[in-house]
């Protein structure tokens, strides 16, 4: 009873102040999204695009986050993930190099990967942003506090340039690097492998990378852009880049140290200045040769076990003095390789690329530093932003994936049994960057480092995420997205990704835009609710692939939810059969799976069912409840025998309708 009063109450607090925001100097949105990268982004469009007015507020001056700000901008792409929001941004991506007859296709020793630069990721996603037409961005704002409310969060408190704003919403979505807004609530999160408020910060998270973008100089290197003394601390990060990378290593794939040519093709992004730039193909070592613009983010993972340590220890996301010195050291690292490059790599002509539009703002403020000498600020100036972050902290939601939840069956490359309350795809293997020991994982969730698949042998495969991931177990009016999910320290690995973070924020969207709209708590929302609004938007949300249902087919959302929830079979892994024509058994099996009865009215199993049979049957099965689904009723009429995908199409809709009446 104590918790349905909570509910009433926060939901009442948070759906009828219209006028206590009137009276206030508070801003007021439907939806705040804390952080403007892939998930914060994704997530902001999605509910603009549902009629949401939305605040994104973002501590930086970049927009895309890990992979534009952070600069991992070669897309870690497993294939099968291409759809919805994603591949929305991916296609602008392409289309901008296409029309300049530049490859993509430059990183990952592969054909089919996607890389772009940094400053073209940041265009294609504040064009859709724009294109929304009712997101307010914030850059530079940084979140001080949250106001919470009868269990529920109900503003946040601001601070950019202009001073101090409130800001109301219905639900806020904390999609920061690093999991930042979360604590503020009073929501219960796990950090390395504890759960507050009992965090041990000594235990570990996954390493930091300080990526930096650079180019090849063909005129000439400038003058300012060389290294000409070795930078803080050179000769201790030494050994280790020889054992990574070598001027005579080894081709891909093969064995450490690897030479220059495949460390370029790793991260290797396009080049739009490069005459060469139509020849590049990640998959063909011949033409690695020709990269002339690369990311460093191989041999410089901070701390990395170079020194003793088992890791970045959990302090980094817990203590903000702690975070900004590891970020500062994480860029002496970098810093150091790019001399490394220039001097034993012989690559000279390489230096860090002015032309990403970095140096407005740093995380780290490394300005101040004293320990990192003055002579190097020319090139410090034109790194990113701040760091890239994999691990962050992960709220306790009503839902926690673990490590059996992505387990994928290595010829049929999925999970085998379908999620119903799956809301995005991930397809990425677990990549923990080691840490599998058994005092490194979550210690309450029962996995162990046999059940992790080796990522060596392993190369990933579809996996649903549900919803009650997202969702907090208690506070309302929060969601996670980005990397702080209710995900083990494991299933991170999987879903840190900027595919499925963009996913998971068009999600998030999804879901907080239905809240918003029903005027009830995201944790009351029903899978179904969202899955429409995603389906709709031709987001994929089961793991098959049928040939005879692309995404613009009339029968996708049907198909998908047919899938999701078990109610019609597939003859195969990609053909779902949709112009095959129905009789009554396989229309009588569809209503027995979705309603659990075994009653209906007599029909002669065996016949071809028409269009018009269907739906007098219909109205006889429902009677005078047939009202309620009027919509299904006038499009599934006429004289044509009933074809599978439209069977599938009304029994999406009668699946809809139903669970909306419950």
């Amino acid at each position: 009873m104590y918790l349905l009063i909570t509910a009433v109450l926060f939901l009442f607090t948070v759906f009828s102040q219209s006028g206590a925001f009137a009276s206030s100097d508070a801003l007021y949105y439907d939806v705040a999204v804390i952080g403007a990268g892939t998930g914060g982004t994704a997530a902001a469009i999605q509910a603009a695009r549902m009629g949401m007015d939305v605040a994104l507020i973002e501590e930086s001056d970049w927009v895309g986050g890990q992979m534009t700000g952070a600069a991992v901008s070669t897309m870690d792409d497993v294939r099968r993930t291409r759809t919805g929001i994603y591949n929305e941004f991916i296609t602008r991506v392409r289309e901008h190099y296409e029309m300049r007859e530049t490859a993509v296709n430059t990183c990952y020793w592969g054909s089919d990967t996607i890389a772009f630069e940094p400053w073209v990721g940041q265009k294609a996603l504040t064009d859709m942003i724009n294109e929304a037409n009712r997101v307010t961005l914030f850059l530079k704002a940084r979140v001080l506090e949250a106001q919470v409310d009868n269990g529920g969060v109900t503003a946040a408190i601001i601070e950019d340039e202009e001073g101090k704003k409130t800001i109301r919403a219905k639900v806020f979505i904390d999609a920061t690097e690093a999991g930042d807004f979360i604590p503020l609530t009073g929501a219960r999160y796990r950090s390395g492998n504890g759960i507050s408020p009992h965090i041990d910060n000594d235990s570990v998270i996954q390493d930091i990378t300080y990526v930096a973008v650079v180019k090849k100089y063909p005129e000439g290197l400038p003058e300012e852009l060389r290294i000409m003394t070795p930078p803080p601390h050179y000769y201790e990060y030494l050994p280790h880049f020889r054992e990574i990378i070598a001027k005579d290593g080894s081709w891909w794939p093969g064995d450490y140290p690897f030479n220059v040519a495949v460390h370029n093709a790793y991260r290797g992004m396009p080049d739009v200045t490069n005459p060469n730039r139509s020849k590049i193909d990640g998959g063909v070592p011949s033409t690695w040769q020709f990269i002339s613009r690369t990311a460093l983010n191989w041999a410089n993972d901070y701390p990395g076990r170079k020194f003793g340590s088992a890791g970045m220890p959990a302090r980094f996301l817990e203590d903000k003095k702690f975070r900004r010195d590891a970020e500062r050291k994480a860029m002496e690292e970098t810093l150091a390789f790019l001399y490394y490059m220039q001097t034993e790599l012989g690559m000279e002509d390489w230096s860090v690329d002015t032309r990403q539009g970095y140096g407005g703002s740093f995380t780290n403020d490394w300005q101040s530093w004293k320990e990192m000498p003055e002579e190097f600020a020319p090139i410090l100036r034109h790194f990113p932003p701040f760091p890239y972050i994999r691990e962050s902290r992960r709220i306790i939601g009503v839902a926690t994936m673990t490590v059996k939840d992505v387990i994928r069956d290595a010829s049929l490359k999925r999970i085998l049994n379908m999620v119903p309350e799956s809301v995005a795809l991930g397809e990425y293997p677990t990549d923990i960057h080691g840490l599998r020991e058994p005092k490194y994982l979550d210690r309450d969730l029962g996995e162990r480092p046999e059940d992790i698949p080796d990522d060596k042998e392993w190369k990933g495969g579809l996996f649903q995420i549900p919803l009650g991931v997202f969702i907090p177990e208690k506070i309302d009016g929060l969601l996670a997205a980005e990397k702080n999910i209710s995900v083990s320290r494991v299933v991170n690995g999987s879903t840190r990704l900027q595919p499925v973070t963009m996913l998971t924020g068009q999600a998030v969207g999804a879901l907080a835009a239905v809240a918003v709209r029903e005027k009830i708590a995201p944790r009351y929302v029903r899978p179904i609710q969202v899955q429409w609004e995603l389906l709709g938007s031709k987001d994929k949300l089961s793991y098959y692939s049928f040939d005879d249902v692309p995404p613009d087919s009339l029968w996708w959302r049907g198909v998908e939810l047919a899938m999701l929830y078990g109610y019609m079979d597939n003859p195969g892994e990609t053909i779902f059969g949709v112009d095959h024509e129905m009789h009554w058994l396989e229309v009588r099996d569809a209503f027995r799976r979705i309603f659990g009865r075994m009653e209906f009215p007599r029909r002669e199993y065996e016949a071809l069912v028409t269009l018009n049979d269907f739906n007098a049957w219909l109205r006889e099965l429902w009677k005078g409840d047939a009202e309620k689904y009027k919509i299904v009723l006038e499009r599934f009429s006429g004289e044509g025998v009933m074809t599978k995908g439209q069977l599938a199409a009304a029994m999406g809709e009668i699946k809809y309708i139903y669970e909306m009446q419950k």
